[in-house]
């Protein structure tokens, strides 16, 4: 089994729940560092339980979610559902993506990428999403920056959630450029369960040349959602490409 079919499950949105608060404002950021035009057509790439996607579709937007799992795609259509708007909402892996030409912008968000043991998948990936888009369209690939989490590094650290305790294990391989992490959830009723992810973590270098390799063009990148200067400090490294 790998890491990522027992990590996104009903304890994800839980352990993440901080993130609910962020997805307005993310989105906002996003429709203005893309231009978007109102009603593009987007695809939100590992889209999980369709927190972008539905302050996506409530802005206008044409929206596809893809994701794998099924717990958050099912969770994802009820969301929308209950909210009355139309989203299409697609399983399958990403690295076989099933659409030609049919995207003005493709989102990948939340360091939703380096899930695959070989480097080859992750291209397979980029050059997917390349496919599905039309020409000229626009692709916002959002990375945790690999170079501050290396200057900042925590071994090992803790956070209270609102019903859990997370204890968190973490390793970072230098030749590999992989982050190992085990997550263990101390749960109100005394019991616990764990959960592993393997990240390979591009540096900026790296994700260029792999995106040019995919067919892309870079137009911009940010440090984090406020606009900010990448630099080896930022959070985050989103990266706006274009398909050429």
């Amino acid at each position: 089994m790998y890491w990522w079919q027992k990590f996104f499950d009903e304890h994800y949105p839980k352990v993440y729940e901080e993130l609910e608060k962020r997805s307005s404002k993310e989105v906002e950021s996003i429709i203005k560092m893309m231009d978007l035009k109102p009603k593009a057509r987007i695809l939100d790439l590992c889209c999980g339980y369709g927190r972008h996607s539905i302050e996506l579709a409530q802005r206008g937007f044409k929206v596809t979610g893809y994701d794998l799992s099924d717990f958050f795609l099912q969770k994802a259509k009820k969301d929308s559902a209950a909210l009355g708007l139309k989203i299409e909402f697609k399983k399958g892996d990403m690295r076989r993506l099933p659409f030609e030409a049919r995207f003005d912008a493709v989102v990948n968000i939340f360091t939703s990428f380096g899930f695959f043991d070989k480097e080859k998948d992750d291209l397979k990936v980029l050059k997917g999403v390349c496919k599905a888009l039309k020409k000229e369209g626009l692709f916002l690939l959002d990375l945790k920056n690999r170079e501050q989490l290396i200057r900042n590094f925590a071994r090992r650290r803790w956070r209270p959630e609102r019903d859990f305790i997370v204890l968190e294990d973490n390793f970072f391989d230098l030749f590999t450029s992989r982050w190992e992490s085990t997550r263990t959830l101390l749960l109100g009723n005394g019991k616990k369960t764990e959960y592993s992810f393997s990240l390979r973590l591009y540096s900026f270098a790296e994700i260029l040349n792999s995106l040019k390799k995919a067919g892309f063009v870079l137009e911009s990148v940010y440090g984090d959602f406020d606009f900010s200067e990448y630099s080896l400090d930022s959070p985050r490294m989103i990266l706006i490409s274009r398909k050429i």
